[in-house]
């Protein structure tokens, strides 16, 4: 049916549905023909057959309606939802609005479908759709599942009620939905809590947030819920996200780093979801589908007890010795938490050296560091890492959609509670205190605070603090050395191959990603995303060596490139290569320092990939600023105490 059908034209041929639905109802579908609905409706065959090439075709108008609506929703692009939530809500929305549209039209299908064969078809297709485009977008399918459920049985419930009796379809709908999604984001609680408004002339705090990536997002985010407190998060760049940058390029869409999640069911983001009544999709990589490459040969990644069978990298006894260091991991009793680093535990183990080598690429692969410095990791920071992923059920997943669907969600949780500013491109050139509150200077402004967040790499708040009475206190963190990779992105017309999810050259220190095989939302149709990682060294005697170094390293992930994916070169829409990307601004060894989320004298608060907070990489960033934003709430009652 034209979608610009005139509305008396639509009218007429929802009239010939709604009559022939009834006729079907009370005759039975087999036992009506055309033209019975021709002389209940007083028309003509040639009208009839103006709408509608068949009587079976008026069976599937009402699921082809819905459909219609289905696959446009299932069209988006997920880096353009500003909510996973609130992009199904609209979906059951506008099912909602259509059908109730027509209610005596539905009613009379709903009512045949539970006599007619072909129309209980057409209903388990319907049902069928629905489950699997949301499943596109919600990879879990309890959840799926849920949502499909409560669709249909407020559908059915509305369609068993008076057309006059109760609230109209979409209103019920919206009731219906926040109940599942509160189900879902809840493990425990009665239902929904409604937050007290701001008093009339409370005190309220002011808090600046410098630095819009991951930790100062995150930070703001969970402020925004407090009607006691109000501020400006300030971001020198262009965009939002940081290093979580996200933008599409020839319907390709890119991230300035990998959104790779490590035990996501025990990380900080599944705390958030529920804190923060997020909601995001995630999809885990197929274990059976990640190799490691040694010496030209490929044997599986020994991410968990069957491929630690299967692998060729240790002997029998081997693996019966590893096993036992991951069930010791596992029951926090290893000793490698007493050592200072990976390295002195090693070189007193008498583990064989292909156990020792397994560890080093381990630390090698999951903190993004070259094997020089995976020996200089704290003994503790592995040991409480590979604790939790050890245990987690979901070791590697992609939060489908890219960085966007986190950090257009947590912008848009700062913007609602109307009590924050997003100043982008309004960077802070300077700080000072003046009648008891922290004055931030911009190019354009000065904004007075009585707290303040820095969530921003270590090394640039040492270099804004400069000549200022805190100085003095952050001397420590000034040399702390950044981990950098080189990232290399293409961005294929068509699959070249896929062979595996990953594969990590053990010889040469780097890894290919088939982003594409995990997370089908980030190409377009038919194409494939690959994303090759090389772990750097940052000794050099001078440039030309590092140069020398950066272009020996590109020309072995061609070669990766070239081994695994034949073709590649011919099929590339896109490439994106970065030699020194920054994957967080502290790197976790023993020869630098974590900055806590308050250092002694200082009164400001920091967060972000750099600090002291749980897990590595992009998880710190997270568990930091939940921290940081928690201690200031905490502080909440004494905001105009003296400092």
């Amino acid at each position: 049916m034209n979608r610009f059908m005139r509305a008396a034209t639509r009218k007429k041929r929802d009239y010939l549905m709604e009559v022939a639905l009834q006729l079907f109802i009370e005759k039975g579908y087999e036992q009506v023909s055309v033209d019975d609905i021709i002389a209940a409706t007083r028309t003509s065959k040639g009208t009839f057959y103006h709408y509608f090439k068949g009587k079976d075709e008026i069976l599937r108008e009402i699921p082809r309606k819905q459909t219609e609506i289905i696959e446009a929703w299932s069209a988006r692009k997920p880096s353009e939802v500003q909510s996973l939530e609130s992009h199904v809500n609209r979906l059951m929305l506008d099912l909602a609005e259509a059908a109730s549209a027509s209610p005596r039209l539905i009613r009379s299908w709903l009512a045949l479908s539970l006599q007619n064969e072909g129309l209980k078809t057409a209903m388990e297709e319907w049902r069928r759709h629905l489950h699997e485009s949301l499943q596109r977008w919600l990879p879990d399918y309890g959840r799926a599942h849920m949502l499909v459920t409560v669709y249909f049985g407020i559908l059915i419930e509305w369609c068993a009620a008076e057309e006059e009796d109760g609230p109209p379809l979409p209103a019920r709908m919206q009731e219906g939905l926040a109940w599942a999604w509160h189900g879902i984001r809840s493990r425990t609680g009665e239902g929904p809590v409604w937050t007290e408004p701001e008093r009339k002339g409370e005190q309220v705090m002011r808090v600046a947030v410098i630095g819009g990536g991951l930790a100062g997002l995150t930070a703001a985010a969970y402020l925004s819920e407090h009607p006691g407190v109000e501020g400006i998060l300030f971001e020198r760049s262009p965009q939002l996200g940081g290093r979580a940058f996200t933008y599409e390029k020839a319907g390709f869409t890119l991230n300035y780093g990998a959104h790779a999640v490590y035990g996501i069911d025990r990380h900080s983001l599944s705390e958030m979801e529920r804190e923060l009544g997020m909601s995001f999709s995630s999809k885990q990589v197929d274990k059976r589908r990640v190799m490691y490459a040694k010496h030209g040969e490929l044997t599986p990644a020994p991410l968990d007890f069957v491929n630690l069978m299967r692998t060729d990298l240790l002997n029998p006894m081997q693996k019966m010795r590893f096993v036992g260091e991951i069930t010791a991991i596992i029951a926090n009793i290893h000793t490698l938490r007493n050592y200072e680093t990976l390295g002195d535990y090693l070189a007193q183990s008498d583990a064989d050296e292909d156990v020792k080598e397994l560890w080093e690429h381990l630390v090698c692969s999951n903190f993004f560091i070259a094997p020089e410095e995976a020996r200089k990791v704290p003994g503790a920071v592995i040991s409480e890492y590979y604790h939790n992923l050890f245990l987690s059920m979901r070791p590697v997943n992609y939060i489908l959609g890219s960085w966007a669907v986190i950090t257009n969600q947590l912008k848009q949780k700062i913007a609602l509670g109307g009590r924050w500013d997003i100043a982008i491109q309004e960077g802070v050139d300077s700080i000072r205190y003046a009648d008891r509150k922290f004055v931030l200077a911009t190019k354009t402004r000065e904004e007075a605070f009585d707290r303040v967040i820095f969530a921003m790499p270590v090394q640039q708040v040492v270099k804004l603090l400069k000549g200022t009475p805190w100085e003095p206190f952050l001397a420590s963190y000034e040399d702390n050395t950044a981990t950098e990779v080189m990232v290399y992105d293409i961005g294929l017309k068509h699959v070249v191959a896929r062979p595996f999810s990953y594969i990590s050259d053990m010889d040469n220190k780097l890894f290919i990603s088939d982003v594409s095989a995990t997370d089908h939302t980030l190409v377009p149709p038919g194409g494939q995303l690959l994303q090759g990682i090389a772990y750097l060294s940052d000794k050099f005697e001078d440039d030309a060596e590092r140069k020398a170094y950066l272009d020996d390293k590109t020309k072995q992930m061609e070669a990766l490139f070239d081994q695994y994916y034949p073709g590649w070169r011919e099929a590339t829409e896109v490439k994106r290569v970065s030699k020194k990307a920054m994957v967080a601004s502290v790197k976790n060894i023993a020869t630098n320092k974590l900055l806590p989320v308050r250092v002694e004298n200082v009164p400001f608060y920091f967060c972000g990939d750099g600090c002291e907070g749980k897990g590595e990489l992009a998880e710190r960033a997270f568990s930091s600023a939940r921290l940081a934003a928690k201690a200031i709430l905490e502080d909440l009652p004494v905001a105009t105490e003296q400092r």
